[in-house]
This record gives structure tokens, C-alpha cells and sequence, in this order.
């Protein structure tokens, strides 16, 4: 249950409430001005909704693992890349090496990575990692609110398919954005495209919900996310950067 595209949607929501409503129509950098602050501002708002998105990239080397062992995998999400022990000091040297936009990226993807772990914290039902590695050392790092919680095959099951719902409506609000500004329309029919075929996968993954067994649901599922909706998603975001960036 990543729900990557949600990740995306909050980031998105956050950089609109910010700075976006100023931003009525597309407009270039050199319109806006190349000043330091301007190009600090863009890195930052780009960087936040890709760092909301990216902490579940630990899931691509876990692909195999799932075939065996989903519930190994599954404790080994949410660990290194969901980590405050990792997030922060990456940030700082990003901070402190970095400069203009790459400066900007650097916390923006730190506080989205921030942004993600936290709010798996709270959802989900799972529990998050917070300061690994150093329960290696004895020291507690996992939070996990969701303890006594025991989700249901169906319901449990019907969460995942909600990852291709989040992805469609991540990806209607990047095409509402992109027409509101006037960015990136010639990638408007493609997202079209992705946008109808996650809508396509939610509805068979939710049938699927149903009648097949946790685990055999969860091999289906994360083989399809994995392999090939996560790396849409990113690949998307970053296709989008305009549109992103219009909203600083």
C-alpha cells in the first residue's frame, strides 16, 4: 500500500497553496526573471513533489523479494529511504555543496521526503522506520501507531488498488495545473493516456480485491506497481517540471 500517487497529490496541494494561486498563466524564466531567489523558489517547488514521491523508490529492489516473501518485503519498505537518519544529513550536504536551483532541489526533496514519511506514519497501517539504521544499535527507531490494527484480506487487498486511483487523480490535477498555466501541453495526450489506464487498473485490481488470496494479490499488484506504474509516475513528474515550477 504505497499510494505514491496520494504522496504526489499532497505535494502538489502544498506547493498550490503556497505560491501557486499567484500563477495564472504559463509563464518562461526569463519572463519571471533568472534571479537567485527565483531559480531557488522553482528547485525548491519541483524538489518538494518529487520528494514526496521518490521514498518509495526502496520498493524497486524489493521487486524480487516480493515473488518470495512478500511479507519480508514488505518489512523492509519504509526503512532506509523513509529514514530521518538518512533524509536530513543528504539535505544538509545538498544545502551545503549545492547552489540556485540545485540548492532549492536539494531541500525540496528533503522536505517532501519528510513530508512522505510522516504521513505514512499516520496512514496506511504499516509501520515506518524512522531513524533507521540505528535500531541496529538498540535504539528505537520504528513507529508503527498501527500495532494492534489487523486490516482484513479484502479491505487490505482493495488498498492496493487504490494506488491506480491515486496515480489517475495525481495525474488529472498535474493536466488541470498544466491547463490553468499553459505548460506542457504537448505531454497533455500522453498523461491523457496514463491518467485512462490507471483508471483501467484500479477498476481490475478492485475485482481482483475480492477473489484473490492476500498473497497471491500482493505479488499481482506490486509486480504491476513496481515494474511499471512507480517508474510512470516519476517519469511524469519530471516530464511536468514546467508545470510544477509555474507554481512557485
Amino acid at each position: 500500500m504505497a499510494q505514491s500517487g496520494f504522496h504526489g497529490i499532497l505535494g502538489l496541494a502544498v506547493v498550490r497553496a503556497i505560491g501557486g494561486r499567484s500563477s495564472k498563466t504559463g509563464v518562461s524564466p526569463v519572463e519571471k526573471g533568472q534571479t537567485p531567489e527565483a531559480e531557488l523558489k522553482r528547485g525548491v517547488v519541483f524538489g518538494y513533489v518529487l520528494g514526496n514521491i521518490l521514498p518509495d523508490a526502496d520498493l524497486l529492489p524489493l521487486a524480487i523479494t516480493f515473488l518470495f516473501d512478500s511479507r519480508l518485503a514488505m518489512r523492509m519498505h519504509r526503512t532506509a529511504t523513509h529514514s530521518l537518519v538518512v533524509i536530513v544529513p543528504l539535505m544538509l550536504l545538498g544545502l551545503l555543496f549545492l547552489r540556485g536551483r540545485g540548492k532549492g532541489m536539494a531541500l525540496g526533496l528533503g522536505l517532501g521526503a519528510i513530508t512522505h514519511s510522516m504521513l505514512d506514519i499516520f496512514v496506511w497501517f504499516s509501520s515506518v522506520d524512522l531513524l533507521w539504521p540505528l535500531g541496529t544499535w538498540s535504539v528505537p527507531s520504528v513507529v508503527n501507531l498501527w500495532s494492534g490494527v489487523e486490516v482484513g484480506r479484502v479491505a487490505g487487498n482493495f488498498l492496493g488498488a487504490l494506488d491506480y486511483l491515486a496515480f489517475a487523480l495525481y495525474y488529472a490535477f498535474l493536466a488541470k495545473m498544466a491547463r490553468a498555466r499553459e505548460t506542457d501541453a504537448d505531454f497533455l495526450p500522453q498523461l491523457r493516456v496514463f491518467t485512462v489506464l490507471n483508471l483501467a487498473f484500479f477498476a481490475v485490481y478492485t475485482v481482483l480485491s475480492f477473489v484473490l488470496s492476500k498473497g497471491l494479490f500482493e505479488i499481482a499488484h506490486y509486480a504491476m506497481f513496481v515494474l511499471v506504474f512507480f517508474p510512470i509516475a516519476v517519469y511524469t513528474t519530471v516530464k511536468m517540471r514546467s508545470t510544477i515550477e509555474a507554481m512557485a
